[in-house]
């Protein structure tokens, strides 16, 4: 690796630490440098701003999202399951992206967040929409499920960024209102999405798991707790 590709690559390292735990607006360019003992020539020669920065890792978060399923991929598995799989590995409220998300989700709210969470969208769209239209193909050819319009990945996609985006975004209401976590209303959330992929796909019904049920509670109580943490 190149000198130059090496310092961005630490720079894009220590700001996702810094980000994920001071907070992204709690940290500035300087205390990036201060990590690295690095000047902010070399920051400004690989990056316009701060924002910038921030828009290279949603689009990496996607791109590791995309090898991580493609990995998985290699399992032995059915028509449904592998196009369930890359659905669950495009939803980026998994697990292994609670710190992330906790960082991003309260900035994609305010108006001065929107460039990010388009360009989030975007990327993880962009990503994985090779890879979910190969596995559709593949479902129709197996007859498990039949497509009604030709290029459905796009707009699956679409509707599945609008549900991820709209569970957050109930939690964060629920934080900010100091409600009690109603696992219900996202479970409710969640099924309403997953019907109208279904019927976007012609898909048998419940055969769509954007995220597994049984852990979801589990999960949304994780990321309230770290978003609950953030907001002190």
């Amino acid at each position: 690796m190149r000198k130059g590709d090496q310092t961005r690559q630490q720079i894009l390292r220590t700001a996702e630490e810094l980000f994920c735990s001071r907070g992204y607006e709690e940290t500035s360019v300087q205390d990036i440098l201060d990590v690295l003992h690095g000047s902010k020539g070399g920051f400004y020669h690989h990056f316009v701003s701060k924002d910038d920065v921030l828009k290279t890792l949603c689009t990496m978060r996607a791109d590791d999202a995309v090898e991580r399923a493609q990995e998985a991929l290699r399992s032995d598995l059915d028509p449904m399951s592998r196009l369930n799989l890359v659905l669950r590995c495009a939803n980026p409220l998994r697990e292994d992206e609670l710190s992330f998300m906790a960082m991003l989700l309260p900035l994609m709210r305010r108006a001065e967040g929107v460039p990010v969470r388009v360009t989030y969208q975007e990327a993880l769209r962009e990503a994985f929409q090779p890879l979910l239209e190969g596995e559709i193909a593949a479902a129709a050819r197996a007859d498990v499920i039949r497509p009604p319009v030709p290029d459905a990945a796009r707009p699956v996609l679409l509707m599945l960024n609008a549900c991820w985006q709209e569970a957050a975004g109930m939690m964060l209401e629920e934080i900010e209102q100091r409600r009690r976590h109603d696992s219900a209303a996202l479970l409710g959330c969640l099924r309403t999405w997953r019907k109208s992929i279904e019927v976007l796909l012609d898909a048998p019904y419940g055969s769509i798991t954007l995220i597994e049920l049984d852990s979801w509670d589990a999960l949304a109580a994780k990321l309230a707790a770290r978003l609950k943490d953030g907001a002190r």
